[in-house]
């Protein structure tokens, strides 16, 4: 394994590491949602640990999730142009990574639609003022993202299954990280799990690997640039969505036209899209009606969102 810096600290792009990686209460980039990782995944995911051989005595190495991570992948259902790619992507891997496995309380078929509906999710974000990031749909379950920092991205999911989702994008970095255009692809492989507790409430659970192979760029350098600084963004980031996700589907249960409201709002998506974000929120208050709402999460940002006009406010006290 190439010995790697710890930090940015040391690093002679440390400036404009810090400068583009870390701007505090932002939802950076698109690594802050499952899908929208692979997107930019080609431009920032470099912070993923090296593989090595397996040492002694470790029944869960890289090397051993990697290769659990490619068993995931149906490649003999996947278009011969796509599987193509998706094998020399897998077959020649600059850097993977498997992000730390997240755990929230969320409906489940909201989180699903949000799963399968970034542009959904992008455009709350981007209502709710936390966010520069753009992702269109460009046909079906093809994506174009830019995240105004210098990265642009085709992104498309090449295969669903009720638990898992297959993500290729084909990134292009242009910023202050490196002195020239850096393009690089990714294949991300999304996992998500649905359990229902003795209390009715239903736990999500939520996994990502991501496998990147970057054009013209040493593997060593990409260690020394972001072993530390920026693989921790990317795990708080994925943490951070998974739990926004979870905080619209508590939001649904307690404020469902507050959510109408925001839906009103989403002009990056389609009306279809937006009527079926709706549907899935009335869906969630209604199945939930009768289950104790645990905890206190509110997430601030999005409750501003979700405030009607002061001459649209209900009298102090009114249901939401």
């Amino acid at each position: 394994m190439v010995t790697c810096v710890a930090g940015a600290a040391r690093c002679p792009y440390a400036d404009a590491l810090r400068a583009s990686s870390l701007r505090p209460l932002k939802v950076r980039s698109a690594v802050g949602a499952p899908l929208l990782l692979a997107v930019m995944a080609a431009c920032v995911a470099f912070a993923a640990p090296l593989i090595a051989a397996d040492p002694p005595g470790k029944s869960m190495t890289p090397r051993n999730t990697r290769d659990e991570a490619v068993r995931l992948i149906p490649l003999d259902k996947l278009p011969t142009e796509m599987r193509s790619k998706v094998t020399t992507v897998i077959q020649d891997v600059s850097v993977y990574r498997r992000l730390p496995t997240e755990t929230v309380d969320c409906e489940p078929d909201l989180f699903r639609f949000l799963a399968n509906n970034p542009d959904v999710l992008v455009n709350i974000w981007r209502v709710m003022g936390v966010s520069n990031v753009t992702l269109d749909r460009v046909a079906g379950d093809q994506f174009r993202c830019a995240d105004g920092d210098g990265t642009t991205a085709n992104v498309e999911v090449v295969y669903r299954s009720p638990q898992v989702q297959v993500i290729y994008a084909d990134g292009l970095y242009d910023g202050p990280l490196f002195p020239r255009p850096v393009r690089g692809q990714c294949v991300a492989v999304l996992q998500y799990t649905s359990t229902r507790q003795a209390s009715g409430r239903y736990e999500e659970t939520a996994r990502l690997d991501t496998f990147l192979h970057v054009d013209n760029v040493g593997v060593e350098l990409l260690a020394k640039l972001f072993q530390g600084l920026v693989g921790r963004t990317i795990d708080h980031n994925f943490s951070e969505t998974v739990s926004f996700i979870g905080s619209v589907s508590r939001t649904a249960e307690t404020n469902p036209r507050g959510l109408h409201r925001l839906a009103g709002k989403l002009d990056h998506v389609e009306p279809e899209r937006r009527n079926q974000f709706i549907a899935i929120t009335d869906h969630v208050a209604v199945k939930l009606a009768d289950v104790k709402l645990t905890g206190d999460d509110e997430n601030s940002a999005l409750a501003q969102a979700l405030e009607p006009p002061a001459a649209e406010s209900p009298p102090r006290g009114a249901r939401k």
